[in-house]
């Protein structure tokens, strides 16, 4: 009984990251961007935010500092596209709907670490509708 129920906690800790190939560069760029556009949607980045944007990036990834910061530095120029960036990350997040939800938990912290404005709800309801192409359909079925 100890060992089913030890193998079942390895197991645990074992999908805890929430992307299939995490060592994968564009998906860290993906990631990146989008964390960029929710922090910087007010115009404004904070101490606060730069470091909820690391510890994701550390926590997913295990990537050093000075990659992360590299990550974030390259995010905050870049000209990507936030729709492109959420469908790569949705090709490599992992596609158990509880971890999918553990995806969509990570980008609300990132929105409510200063209180929430509504650029940073766009944001997060794209991601919503490109993680859980679902719920697009229901909220069109409930307008009707």
């Amino acid at each position: 009984m100890f060992d089913s129920l030890s193998h079942w906690l390895d197991s645990l800790r074992q999908q805890s990251h929430l992307f299939e190939h995490p060592d994968d560069a564009v998906l860290h760029a993906a990631l990146a961007s989008v964390l960029y556009h929710i922090v910087s949607a007010d115009g404004h980045v904070d101490a606060a935010e730069k470091r909820g944007f690391d510890r994701i990036m550390g926590e997913e990834f295990e990537l050093s500092a000075e990659q992360i910061d590299h990550l974030y530095q390259a995010a905050r120029v870049s000209n990507s596209d936030l729709h492109g960036d959420l469908h790569t990350i949705h090709f490599h997040l992992k596609q158990n709907p509880a971890v999918r939800m553990r995806f969509m938990q990570k980008l609300l912290q990132m929105i409510n670490m200063r209180g929430t404005e509504e650029n940073e709800l766009e944001v997060f309801y794209e991601a919503l509708h490109e993680i859980f192409p679902e719920v697009k359909e229901l909220r069109g079925d409930a307008d009707l």
